[in-house]
């Protein structure tokens, strides 16, 4: 899980003067499960409305034909407010000026941002 390694690298990050944040729209409820399941203190966002994925671009309307399978998982009650609508997993490195120096952004789940590229993104920022 990628919240597990980031949790891992969370002390190199902070180190190197970064912040790590995870957002999502899933409900405060389903928030805590996932966080329950790792031991992590990265702070949680709630995109409750979609406003973030959407302003990043990120966000994606499912296709019906994948519905029936995403109600086994409880689609769309864990994100009530974005229903359909789910965030594509995005990893972004932003600086102090709130530009965008990286990012990983795959429809694709199972392939996620390494850590590691995440703690060589955040030292990259440190040089002129």
């Amino acid at each position: 899980m990628e919240l597990q390694g980031l949790q891992r690298r969370h002390d190199d990050i902070r180190d190197l003067g970064a912040t790590l944040l995870f957002v999502g729209p899933e409900t405060e409820e389903d928030a805590r499960k996932l966080l329950a399941n790792v031991e992590t203190d990265i702070s949680v966002l709630r995109d409750s409305d979609g406003a973030v994925m959407d302003a990043y671009g990120i966000s994606f309307e499912l296709p019906e034909r994948l519905k029936a399978a995403y109600r086994g998982l409880g689609f769309p009650d864990r994100n009530p407010e974005t229903a359909w609508r789910l965030p594509v997993p995005a990893t972004f490195v932003i600086d102090q000026s709130g530009v965008i120096r990286s990012r990983h952004c795959l429809a694709d789940y199972r392939y996620r941002m390494e850590p590691r590229d995440v703690v060589a993104a955040v030292e990259a920022l440190r040089t002129p």
